[in-house]
C-alpha cells in the first residue's frame, strides 16, 4: 500500500489540534476524524501505522487478528512536532509537494528536508 502524504500531515494536524493532556484518542474517536472522513479508514490507518514507526506519534494498537482491536493514542512526540512545524505552512507544503511530484515515491525524511529547505528559503535564511 502507498503512503499518502497527505494524509500523513493531516492526521498530524487534526491530532495536534484535538489530542490533550491525559486524553487519548480512542478508535471510536479516530473513525470520526475529518481526516478519516476525507481519506477513508484503510488509507488513514495506514498513515497512522506508519507514523507510529517513523516514532512521530505515541500510540498503543491491539490487534484481534488483523483486525486493530484497541487503539489509544496519546500525543505526538518530539520528532512529530518538528516535522509536522516543517511542513505546517500551506506554501512549502505546495512547494514540497510540487517538487516531489516528479517521482514516485519519497520518505518522509526526504519530504522533511526539502520543506526545511523551502521553509529557509522563505524565511530568507
Amino acid at each position: 500500500m502507498k503512503l499518502d502524504q497527505d494524509c500523513v500531515r493531516d492526521l498530524l494536524l487534526e491530532l495536534e489540534s484535538k489530542l490533550s493532556f491525559n486524553q487519548p484518542i480512542f478508535i471510536d474517536d479516530f473513525k470520526e476524524l475529518e481526516t478519516v472522513s476525507s481519506y477513508g479508514y484503510e488509507i488513514s490507518v495506514y498513515a497512522l501505522l506508519k507514523m507510529i514507526e517513523a516514532k512521530f506519534v505515541n500510540a498503543n494498537v491491539t490487534y484481534a487478528g488483523d483486525e486493530i482491536y484497541q487503539l489509544a493514542i496519546s500525543s505526538l512526540t518530539w520528532d512529530g512536532h518538528q516535522f509536522l512545524d516543517t511542513i505546517r505552512d500551506h506554501e512549502v507544503w505546495k512547494e514540497t509537494k510540487a517538487a516531489t511530484k516528479k517521482l514516485s515515491s519519497v520518505s518522509l525524511s526526504i519530504v522533511s528536508t526539502l520543506a526545511t529547505e523551502f521553509l529557509k528559503k522563505k524565511l530568507g535564511l
